[in-house]
């Protein structure tokens, strides 16, 4: 689908009711806490830690566009510098729009900013996203392994593992069929060997999927985007007194790439929250001590993207000029 499709306004109804649900669930437990406890500990939190979780955050930027280095095709020439700044207007839109929105702001700025073609830019989106899921199997995994009681996770791990391995195996099949495409286009000629042969220039940029160290490179990249929100989960639990180890962490790294997937809220609010309270809650940490570090957590996350993002579209030269036109 192209992402600058709206959503069916029956999927938008269902999106909407599920967050509604979510939403009354959050108001609820939220009325049983001691809201003035959440701000004392957030005001006793650490700055230090909190300005090393900033800067573990303000990491993911760059090696987000070594992953999309990897994903490209071998032909496309973009500086990493460029790759970083476009990416960087990429998060914040997603974190300011949702996941949906951020995937049009991604679609326009991949094809305006670094001068690729629709095709390249639709394959680099869905390349992405196959390389995001296969790393939520591997946290997922993760903490089934290490995280004693992580057995609600099994049901969501599977789900995702085989929707990964059905997604990695279409994508291989499709882009091995360039050449029967383009031989089928010319058979059909017309409107219809048109959308074949635009389907076939697509296939060109899968070629990600055909090289294991791409492929993994890619998937090494996107899971050192997560190694850097742990170091940051970290420094906050630390900055608000919370004795965690290793596998907590890990935890509440899968929790937030699983509830995530839930598209509707911009920047996950509440949703993000809900994932890491419910993993601190887990290990027994009081639940006004377990909000106050999700929010701050969540804040520094929102602030190390939000404001680069805005930053970047102010004040760095030419770059509200697209470079190519689609």
């Amino acid at each position: 689908m192209n992402p600058l499709d709206a959503p069916a306004p029956r999927s938008r109804l269902i999106w909407i009711a599920v967050w509604t649900v979510l939403a009354a669930g959050l108001a609820y437990a939220a009325s049983s806490l001691s809201w003035g406890e959440v701000l004392a500990v957030a005001m006793r939190a650490d700055p230090l830690w909190l300005a090393l979780a900033l800067l573990a955050n303000l990491a993911n930027a760059p090696v987000w566009a070594l992953c999309w280095r990897c994903l490209m095709a071998r032909d496309t020439h973009v500086s990493l510098v460029r790759l970083t700044l476009v990416l960087a207007v990429v998060v914040a839109a997603i974190q300011a729009f949702s996941v949906l929105g951020g995937a049009a702001t991604a679609f326009v700025l991949i094809i305006g900013r670094l001068g690729l073609s629709r095709p390249a830019a639709a394959s680099l989106l869905v390349l992405e996203g196959l390389t995001t899921g296969i790393v939520k199997v591997l946290l997922v995994g993760a903490a089934l392994a290490i995280v004693p009681g992580a057995a609600m996770l099994r049901g969501v791990g599977a789900g995702l593992l085989a929707m990964m391995a059905v997604g990695l195996v279409g994508l291989i099949i499709v882009s091995r069929s360039g050449g029967l495409l383009y031989a089928w286009a010319e058979r059909m000629g017309g409107r219809a060997g048109v959308w074949i042969e635009r389907l076939a220039d697509w296939t060109h940029h899968l070629g990600a999927v055909r090289s294991p160290a791409r492929l993994g490179g890619a998937v090494f990249f996107m899971l050192m985007r997560r190694v850097a929100d742990g170091l940051a989960a970290w420094c906050v639990a630390i900055a608000c007194g919370i004795p965690v180890g290793p596998e907590i962490i890990v935890l509440v790294i899968a929790s937030i790439a699983v509830v995530t997937m839930v598209p509707v809220p911009a920047g996950n609010v509440g949703l993000y929250e809900l994932a890491v309270v419910a993993a601190y809650q887990w290990v027994g940490v009081a639940p006004e001590t377990a909000l106050a570090a999700a929010l701050l957590q969540h804040a520094i996350a929102l602030g190390s993207v939000l404001i680069p993002g805005a930053l970047i579209l102010a004040f760095v030269p030419g770059f509200a000029r697209p470079q190519a036109k689609p």
